[in-house]
């Protein structure tokens, strides 16, 4: 099979290098290209040996890539390597880390990597098979949430069983299936395939322990199918499903690498339910239960990365309550606390799932709204303002207090390209509202370049 090798990158003097050193080493064929976007549909379509990254941003590529294709070799180069997003890299499925200048010897041994590791793959025998599995629960135990999980093993199972046709489902209270994870996307009519076919293997209750899997003959008005059993974090059960699979032989070292994968499955929910919990007790501020400004240098960091590989934006506002001291002042800090977590809430409700909500610190709070522009963004605040306004605070308490807020708007990355800046700008814009008038809407000034 001819290796095929795809270059990612902006420079094409750098490409072309890359070209060069990897044509001197094996006989191939080059594909170029400078987008991520144009990347995916390729990698989807095209088997790649080998991938070079040079773009910024890549971590989510890297994962579908070595998710559709564990043999790939993933080289990632960057011009600003940190400790942090080479730990990332790594533990998105990148063979090699690489920053520039890189060094040609380094470059030559990380393709050389890529070679063998074609070979290696392409043995037909238990060896690759396991390589196979070994490569996706690697991937599995650096996940850190159940989606993930499931288009890893989706991806995985599909492969083994040659199946174009998948999907991993759960069932609600009711008895109605869920589908968890598809590469038919919102296909309908796929969707009501994959019900008769749960329905030909007897799911939910067709597999009892300790069998975690069936395959299930094709008849006249149903497909033949593949249904695995397997538990993530909870108790909830999941269903892997495939379509006219084609049973792997022997069949019983398949069984015994289901029983690993299963295993893996598990082992990395228990551990997802521990990060979690860590990670709530870190990122949760104790007076208002929102998330604190730990969390929000996660998010920013997450958006922004989103924002550059999506060309897409996300608006900052920035929340101040108006003559807050007063409240403390005149009902004390008990009163003010409670005041400040009932505001929290408030504006809770006026965020959708996808955004974020934090106290930044005394009377202040941000919130991330995304994927989101400038008119919903002012819209979405100026709600906040008025629901606030018109609010009672500390009723239970007897008090009904009265309070009013600031608001200042940035939006990523028109006002700014950093999450520094962007919250400085967001602060900013707060800061004029309140004395401009304060209980206002203000949005951020455009920087001028400089002349």
């Amino acid at each position: 099979m001819q290796f095929n090798v795809l270059l990612l990158g902006k420079d094409t003097k750098q490409t072309e290098v890359y070209g060069t050193l990897i044509r001197d080493m094996v006989e191939c064929h080059i594909d170029v290209m400078s987008q991520i976007e144009n990347a995916v549909n390729w990698i989807i379509r095209v088997r790649y040996h080998l991938v070079v990254i040079d773009l910024p941003y890549p971590s989510e590529l890297v994962e579908r890539i070595k998710r559709l294709h564990p043999e790939s070799s993933v080289i990632v180069v960057s011009d600003d390597a940190t400790i942090e997003e080479a730990v990332n890299m790594i533990r998105n499925g990148a063979e090699d880390y690489l920053r520039k200048p890189i060094h040609l010897d380094t470059f030559r041994l990380a393709v050389r990597r890529g070679i063998d590791r074609k070979t290696l793959f392409e043995e037909d025998g238990v060896y690759s098979r396991y390589l196979n599995l070994v490569n996706s629960c690697q991937m599995i135990s650096a996940s850190i949430d159940e989606t993930r999980i499931f288009a890893i093993v989706r991806s995985y199972l599909s492969r083994e069983l040659q199946s174009s046709q998948s999907c991993v489902i759960s069932f609600g209270s009711k008895g109605e299936m869920v589908v968890e994870d598809s590469d038919q996307g919102s296909d309908n009519g796929m969707t009501e395939i994959f019900e008769i076919a749960s329905k030909s293997a007897a799911l939910p209750g067709g597999l009892q322990e300790p069998q975690v899997s069936a395959f299930v003959e094709r008849t006249a008005l149903t497909p033949s199918v593949f249904a695995f059993q397997f538990q993530c974090i909870g108790n909830r059960t999941y269903y892997f499903l495939a379509l006219s699979p084609k049973k792997p032989e022997p069949f019983g070292e398949f069984e015994g690498r289901l029983k690993i994968l299963r295993a893996q499955i598990d082992v990395t929910g228990q551990n997802i339910v521990r990060y979690r919990s860590v990670q709530e007790m870190a990122y949760v501020d104790d007076v208002t239960g929102l998330h604190n400004t730990r969390y929000l240098s996660t998010v920013l960091d997450r958006e922004i990365e989103k924002s550059k590989s999506a060309s897409s934006s996300f608006v900052v506002l920035f929340i101040d309550a108006d003559k807050f001291k007063h409240v403390n002042d005149q009902h004390g800090h008990v009163h003010g606390s409670k005041l400040l977590s009932e505001l929290g809430q408030k504006l809770k409700a006026y965020v959708r799932d996808a955004d974020a909500i934090v106290r930044y610190g005394g009377d202040e709070f941000v919130a991330i709204l995304t994927p989101c522009d400038l008119p919903m963004g002012k819209l979405v605040a100026e709600r906040i303002r008025k629901s606030v306004e018109n609010s009672e605070f500390l009723k239970d308490d007897g008090l009904k207090l009265k309070i009013t807020i600031s608001i200042g708007v940035a939006v990523f990355p028109d006002h700014a390209n950093t999450k520094e800046d962007i919250i400085d700008q967001a602060d900013h814009a707060m800061y004029v509202a309140k004395k401009e008038s304060r209980n206002c809407v203000y949005v951020a000034e455009v920087k001028k370049p400089d002349a």
